[in-house]
């Protein structure tokens, strides 16, 4: 076999070949031939049969480093799943591009009327903005009356608030005259066992509606809207079911409808959709410039982004715990490995290999280990985050519970994974190859 260059060969007839063993084969020579450097392809051989000279150790610490990897990879998965499932749901219901307006901290001097919602309106950035109003209220049906929320709301509020009610049935709500939509527990307390049969059924109802709520914003030459006491019934078209909780009793009536019996009732609350996401801050500013308050699904976005990177930074002190003791393990395998090799190193300096072909020699184990360990790991890292999902998604199929996906590798992490495996292998083999590279050839075969 031939590891070697060659640059010289004496004459025929010379002394006879000599035979020596070298990781793991034996490689013949004879003393009338000298050479240059060892080939690329035969130090890349020796460190990979020399690696595999002592299986059970190698193994243990490929294991080692596959197991650091491993949990590192695990736990990022699921962390980046869990973050991006909460997002999702989060943000299923609240777009990032609606703005909560309201004045609950400022009741008595701040009101949402026509002026106030005009002059949002006209803020550069928004595309619209649409009002709520929320009132105390009893219905009366039959022998059956509870008290009830009523919201009051304008013609596409429910639009900007990405409800799970139907179209038509938001259609139906403001087509049809004196028009409501009530939640299956209102149905119940109103005599219902059954909620759909409520559907094209009609209720009395009055409102609480003191003098504070009701604005005063006429423009000039604008006449209010005459008042009709006698408009206290109204048409059921339709039942809210709110996913969030099943005993909750409100009910939806078209702001119109209110405006009509009680007079110009300002809002409390407010929706504005603006034109593009980037120019939500200073949206928000200069409606807060006007007195009221702003909410955005951002704030909890960058919460929830705050909270999981807390968590990352605690996993990467683990995982640097985890990857120390695993490069330990490394160092530690190829610090043994060269003091077994010892004479073998002065071998290959007597034939002729330079420090260079010997550092790349070690060198190129720890690569190998680090590689192998590093590909493992990430392989059984996020199979294992894959394996928790399938069985979470089981066991929620089993309870008739809607299925998930909580498990996200970012392909940066992947990246700096990668990076990570190449600078273990070259920070951990680096100090055994430089000495493994120094050894003086007499001094190794003299070594016992």
């Amino acid at each position: 076999m031939s590891f070697f260059s060659r640059i010289r060969k004496g004459k025929e007839g010379g002394a006879p070949e000599k035979t020596v063993p070298l990781g793991g084969s034996r490689v013949s020579f004879s003393p009338d031939i000298h050479f240059s450097h060892m080939l690329l392809s035969s130090v890349l051989f020796i460190g990979w049969r020399n690696m595999f000279a002592n299986r059970m150790r190698s193994v243990l610490t490929v294991g080692g480093v596959a197991i650091g990897i491993g949990i590192i990879t695990l736990l990022i998965a699921l962390g980046f799943g869990v973050q991006g499932m909460v997002i999702r749901e989060v943000t299923k219901n609240n777009p990032s591009d609606i703005i909560d307006i309201s004045n609950k901290s400022l009741d008595n001097f701040a009101l949402l009327d026509k002026a106030t919602i005009g002059k949002m309106q006209n803020i550069d950035g928004i595309k619209e903005v649409e009002v709520r109003a929320s009132i105390g209220g009893k219905f009366v049906s039959g022998e059956s009356q509870t008290d009830v929320t009523l919201n009051a709301i304008s013609r596409h509020f429910l639009d900007l608030a990405r409800t799970d009610i139907r179209e038509e049935t938001r259609e139906a709500l403001f087509a049809t005259p004196r028009a409501i939509l009530v939640t299956p527990k209102l149905a119940s307390l109103l005599g219902y066992e059954n909620p759909e049969d409520i559907i094209g059924r009609e209720i009395e109802y009055s409102a609480i509606v003191t003098s504070d709520m009701i604005a005063s914003d006429l423009k000039e030459g604008e006449e209010a809207i005459p008042l009709d006491e006698s408009q206290n019934k109204l048409n059921i078209v339709g039942v809210v079911k709110d996913p969030t909780r099943d005993d909750s009793v409100y009910a939806y009536v078209p702001l119109e409808v209110i405006r009509a019996r009680y007079g110009n009732i300002a809002g409390q609350f407010a929706k504005a959709r603006v034109e593009d996401e980037s120019s939500i801050e200073s949206v928000r500013l200069q409606i807060e410039q006007t007195a009221f308050v702003t909410e955005s699904i951002v704030d909890t976005i960058a919460d929830i982004n705050s909270f999981f990177s807390i968590v990352r930074g605690i996993l990467i002190v683990f995982g640097v715990i985890i990857m120390s003791i695993s490069a330990m393990g490394m160092l530690n395998t190829l610090s043994v490995s060269l003091l077994q090799r010892t004479k073998e190193v002065g071998i290959l300096k007597a034939l002729g290999a330079k420090r260079s072909d010997i550092f790349k020699m070690f060198i190129f184990e720890a690569f190998l280990i680090s590689f192998l360990g590093g590909s493992l790991g990430l392989l059984f890292g996020y199979g294992g985050a894959k394996g928790i999902n399938t069985g979470v998604n089981f066991l929620a199929q089993k309870y008739d519970v809607a299925s998930m996906n909580f498990v996200q590798l970012p392909s940066a992490f992947v990246i700096s994974i990668v990076v990570f495996i190449f600078f273990l292998g070259l920070i951990t083999g680096i100090f055994p190859a430089l000495r493994a590279s120094k050894i003086h050839a007499l001094e190794a075969l003299r070594y016992e």
